[in-house]
């Protein structure tokens, strides 16, 4: 049973039956942006998300075995909206979620990714990635978290396929294609922010990005632990 958190605050339980693409060999769920999603290796069911400025936060409870990745766009909001487009909202409702199925801090390890600046736009203000990954370092200082692994910033975007036991893979986004869907959502999300809006349009096609990537033939996937 995967537990899915959703960009509108709501939290659904879904059958490992419903998960039918398999990549490395592994059954996987696509976590898109404003998503988290919770899961035990007893299902053996890995993850898989696309990042560009956005960050995941990857949790792993050694002793249940119990993984959960978040996919957030912005690290918080002004207003009160459960939201799991943001950072702080969307992982303590995941971490909620795992400390449900007996998950405890001090058995759990973080590994944290994105956060690229795939675009030059000219902002006075440090950018959105720069400011999601200090976010989840941040938080996961805060909370007493150890991070063993950060794959942060740079300018490429990154598809992360997190797997059983913790096992991470990590490959750049180099498909012009997906390339240029990230970007085109990155500008609206910054077009968004330099007026002072709420985030409320950002990677509403995220799913067209992935339906790109998992078109590829598996074998090329040229990817490396993490």
């Amino acid at each position: 049973m995967i537990t899915l958190g959703h960009k509108d605050g709501s939290i659904e339980k879904m059958s490992g039956t419903r998960v039918t693409q398999i990549v490395k060999g592994h059954p996987t769920h696509t976590v898109i942006g404003g998503e988290f999603a919770v899961v035990s290796d007893n299902y053996n069911i890995a993850f898989k998300t696309l990042l560009g400025s956005c960050v995941a936060i990857m949790f792993y409870d050694k002793e249940k075995k119990v993984k959960g990745m978040n996919h957030f766009l912005l690290p918080a909001t002004e207003n009160s909206n459960e939201d799991m487009k943001y950072g702080l909202y969307s992982v303590e409702a995941m971490l909620n979620e795992m400390y449900k199925l007996g998950c405890r801090k001090e058995n759990m390890a973080v590994k944290i990714s994105g956060g690229a600046d795939i675009m030059s736009i000219g902002l006075s203000s440090k950018s959105i990635g720069h400011r999601n990954v200090e976010f989840a370092r941040d938080f996961c200082s805060a909370e007493g978290f150890r991070i063993i692994s950060d794959h942060t910033r740079g300018t490429e975007g990154r598809v992360i396929l997190l797997a059983t036991r913790f096992e991470t893979f990590i490959k750049s986004v180099q498909n012009s294609n997906t390339t240029n869907e990230v970007i085109a959502e990155e500008k609206a999300l910054q077009r968004e922010i330099s007026v002072r809006q709420p985030a409320t349009a950002e990677y509403v096609a995220g799913t067209g990005i992935f339906d790109i990537d998992d078109k590829a033939p598996e074998q090329e996937m040229d990817i490396e632990l993490f």
